[in-house]
């Protein structure tokens, strides 16, 4: 089935000729030399999420204190070919959100990532990367994480929906499938081992992955417009994580 759904998405992008280009430079990373790690995997993967937690709001959209982070019902599912470079998200919840100043949408949100060949810097992979380090000082993404070790990420526009609903229309997206961050009792991200300080991108040498073993998802959904007073500084942000993460093989 998942195949099936693959060879259509396939044939589509071919046809169109289709190629998403790099609209998100500006979120970092330039380097020609792809840090990474040893992992083997098939080129395509399906994965589930469940446990989904909303990342802060307008302000603040990474809360590394955890302090703003808040549980949420619903489910995220993720088929990608990366080889191929294309596939198919779609994460579902329901709740509140405050995506962009004085702008609040309650109800049942869905963003809906459709992946496509991308134009990028090289961490990308064509769009669908895995096992690259991302984040941190590896010059791989912007410092709003720790460095992490993340066996799948994809970069592809989203559409968000509140109540079936289009609000936001191909906004920036990015996915990734990591080893575990965030305590799952805090929802915190630290600096150290210690647990005392908070993780922070000023500091970004300093980071601890709370739990190597582990796993969760993350999807991000921005805009390209910029917007001094929130974190990170665009007009519109949408965060969530998922703690818990199958693999369907």
């Amino acid at each position: 089935m998942k195949k099936a759904m693959l060879i259509v998405l396939s044939l589509l992008v071919m046809g169109a000729g289709m190629v998403w280009a790099d609209e998100m430079g500006h979120m970092g990373g330039s380097s020609k030399e792809v840090k990474s790690f040893a992992g083997t995997h098939g080129a395509v993967w399906q994965l589930r999420g469940t446990n989904p937690h909303l990342i802060g709001g307008y302000g603040d959209n990474f809360s590394y204190s955890g302090e703003k982070v808040k549980p949420v019902k619903g489910e995220a599912k993720v088929l990608l070919d990366a080889e191929q470079n294309i596939g198919i998200m779609i994460v579902k919840f329901n709740g509140s959100i405050n995506p962009e100043k004085d702008k609040v949408y309650t109800g049942e949100i869905k963003l809906i990532y459709t992946v496509l060949p991308a134009k990028g810097p090289s961490f990308w992979e064509g769009g669908v990367a895995d096992f690259v380090y991302i984040h941190g000082d590896t010059g791989q993404g912007p410092p709003v994480m720790p460095k992490t070790r993340t066996f799948l990420a994809a970069w592809s526009p989203v559409d968000v929906y509140v109540n079936g609903d289009l609000v936001y229309e191909n906004l920036d997206g990015h996915m990734m499938y990591t080893e575990r961050s965030r305590d799952p009792k805090t929802q915190a991200i630290y600096a150290d081992s210690s647990r005392k300080t908070y993780y922070s991108p000023k500091r970004s040498n300093n980071g601890y992955i709370i739990d190597p073993d582990g796993r969760e998802l993350h999807f991000v959904a921005h805009s390209k417009v910029k917007d001094p007073n929130n974190f990170p500084p665009h007009t519109v942000w949408i965060h969530l994580n998922f703690e818990d993460v199958k693999e369907i093989k």
